[in-house]
């Protein structure tokens, strides 16, 4: 319901405005981190299109339409979201139980908590497969069961492979009647041009720190102090403002790889970064882009500390405490340096690159930056 939606008063009244007028657009995509509620704006609107009680301002949360939402079981509420290849024709209702599971956890989630969900392997790389593109023409050509409109909920429509992006074209340029398309994306420069120019994009912005502290206090019942802190931190992102009080095993990890990579490069040490190399090719490559993102963060935040201007730096204490003797050494001479190295290491792992040749270039670079002879 809009009522659990954090934030975004209006886009929802945008969105309530569009149905009572009678002038939805059969394709929309929700444009933003689903940490900011695309997802949850998304489903919500679903629920209020759905619902057959008395809604004026929002579903009324009582009616069998609405009931139904609230496990993500009306019949015609269909969903398309990445999967790893199981079988020879992959597509989302295999992993349909699972998904549901996610949901009722609640809407504010990434595709890290997705493949925890699936219980996949490290290395394996979700997609929304070309089978997938006959599963919905399938669905689709379905009359409506319960309800006027029959709605498919499409997450990171970006991780589509060509050939299903071009056959969901089709269907997006020739609709089936009182269908709608909600498609919620994380990055829709990725989205083929031809699908974005045939949705009505609703971009969403990330959350007002007073937003995300005020819900802290209601919901976690935090202090108003702790509370505005790790709203501050959370940058406009209720998933990490979550992932913040109960601070991760990876994120512990990943700092501690970060502050010893620093610490070994600073020191050129090349046998212990050998080993620090070995260590970092262990893990998956989801875990080592999330340590590269990581990396990547801490550089801006330890240059932004030299400024004096704390209310501009987004650390914990855990990151805060190694920053103040780490961040003088990241300097205007370096952080550009330092950050291509870093995003570029990013783009190679995520094009499967040789994550051993990747990781120790990049050591490299960072003892020719870090400590210039």
């Amino acid at each position: 319901m809009f009522k659990d939606v954090i934030g975004h008063e209006e886009i929802k009244q945008r969105l309530i405005t569009s149905l009572q007028n009678g002038r939805i657009s059969h394709a929309q995509l929700f444009a933003g981190n689903t940490g900011y509620g695309s997802m949850a704006l998304a489903l919500a609107f679903a629920q209020y299109v759905f619902c057959t009680g008395h809604k004026k301002e929002d579903a009324c949360g009582e009616c069998p339409s609405c009931r139904k939402m609230k496990k993500y079981i009306h019949p015609d509420l269909h969903f398309v979201f990445p999967v790893v290849r199981k079988t020879k024709s992959p597509v989302s209702d295999e992993y349909l139980t699972e998904w549901r599971q996610l949901l009722t956890q609640g809407s504010y989630f990434n595709l890290e908590d997705w493949y925890s969900e699936m219980g996949i392997e490290d290395n394996a790389q979700a997609a929304i497969y070309t089978e997938e593109s006959v599963n919905i023409l399938r669905k689709l050509n379905l009359k409506s069961f319960e309800s006027d409109y029959k709605i498919m909920v499409i997450w990171l429509p970006e991780k589509m492979n060509p050939e299903c992006s071009n056959k969901l074209l089709k269907i997006v340029e020739e609709p089936f009647d009182k269908t709608l398309f909600l498609m919620v994306s994380e990055h829709p420069e990725q989205i083929i041009n031809t699908i974005q120019s045939r949705t009505q994009r609703i971009n969403i912005p990330p959350l007002q720190e007073k937003e995300i502290a005020e819900q802290l206090i209601r919901e976690k019942g935090l202090t108003d102090a702790k509370a505005q802190e790790y709203a501050h931190i959370a940058s406009g992102n209720w998933h990490r403002a979550l992932r913040l009080l109960n601070e991760s095993e990876e994120q512990i990890y990943n700092q501690e790889k970060f502050v010893s990579l620093m610490r070994l490069c600073w020191e050129r040490k090349m046998l212990p970064v050998n080993e620090w190399v070995n260590e970092i090719c262990g893990l998956g490559r989801e875990r080592q882009k999330n340590f590269l993102q990581h990396a990547i963060r801490m550089i801006r935040e330890n240059f932004v500390r030299n400024f004096g201007l704390p209310q501009l730096n987004y650390m914990t204490e855990r990151e805060n405490n190694f920053s103040i003797r780490f961040s003088p050494y990241v300097n205007e001479g370096n952080v550009l340096p330092l950050t291509n190295e870093f995003e570029q290491a990013h783009n190679d792992i995520t094009r499967n690159g040789n994550a051993k040749i990747i990781f120790t270039n990049l050591c490299i670079k960072v003892m020719q930056n870090i400590r210039p002879q």
